[in-house]
């Protein structure tokens, strides 16, 4: 797949910016790595200064969409990537388990369908409840002094190491639908297998993290899927 087919299956969410300059920046930086779809989330005017500093990426600023919610930002997509410059080293830590930019990337180049990357807020970013939707999480090395980047900044770094990659061929991957349906069917499988129910929601969020980092092919899928149904009715595989 050549470069500018991939960026084009990518598409850049901004959930609520607040300063005025930020979303006008990413704007013009979508135009410098070859990116178009841009969606605001929770921001129903755009101020004359992001007009003014997305330059060339004007086109791009004056055409997004901009919608209510992530939920609705992330339509049409198969995998959602979290960004956030609050991040944990610890394996227990699901949430806030993360990839470097480069093991995204790297990661990147087997997934087969649209891709959304999330940018949150200059001040609090992504909620909880906004990362626990998304299939990865992405954190930006920088000096644990001040490791909180500019919006815009992050943006940069993300789509320069997108855009700079070679791509592999994409193999066939499963849709989001069908990934959606593989992780209720393992949720149902802890509901009725009396798993703990505090466990229930970190439990299923670190099964879809782990999923989502082995872009499932429709075989493996089915395997899974197979699986899980036996293992929830007590029966047994040929």
């Amino acid at each position: 797949m050549s470069e500018l087919k991939f960026v084009q299956s990518i598409r850049i969410i901004v959930v609520e910016p607040k300063n005025p300059g930020n979303l006008g920046a990413i704007a013009r930086l979508m135009k410098n790595f070859g990116l178009s779809d841009l969606v605001v989330v929770n921001t129903h005017r755009i101020p004359s200064e992001d007009s003014f500093r997305s330059m060339k990426g004007s086109e791009i600023l004056a055409r997004c969409k901009r919608v209510d919610s992530l939920t609705e930002a992330s339509r049409g997509l198969e995998y959602i990537v979290g960004t956030s410059g609050v991040k944990s080293e610890s394996p227990k830590e699901v949430l806030r388990n993360y990839l470097n930019p480069k093991e995204f990337v790297k990661l990147s180049e087997r997934i087969k369908g649209k891709v959304g990357i999330v940018l949150g807020r200059e001040d609090i970013g992504l909620t909880n409840e906004e990362l626990s939707m998304c299939d990865f999480f992405v954190h930006i090395p920088a000096d644990e002094g001040y490791p909180i980047l500019n919006v815009s900044s992050a943006a940069s770094i993300l789509f320069y190491e997108l855009f700079g990659s070679t791509k592999s061929r994409k193999v066939e991957t499963i849709s989001r639908r069908e990934t959606d349906r593989l992780i209720e069917k393992f949720r149902e499988g802890l509901v009725s297998g009396n798993y703990p129910k505090h466990r229930i929601e970190k439990t299923t969020l670190m099964f879809r993290r782990i999923m989502s980092r082995s872009v499932l092919s429709p075989y493996e899928y089915r395997i899974l899927m197979g699986a899980i149904g036996c293992a929830h009715k007590g029966t047994s595989v040929e």
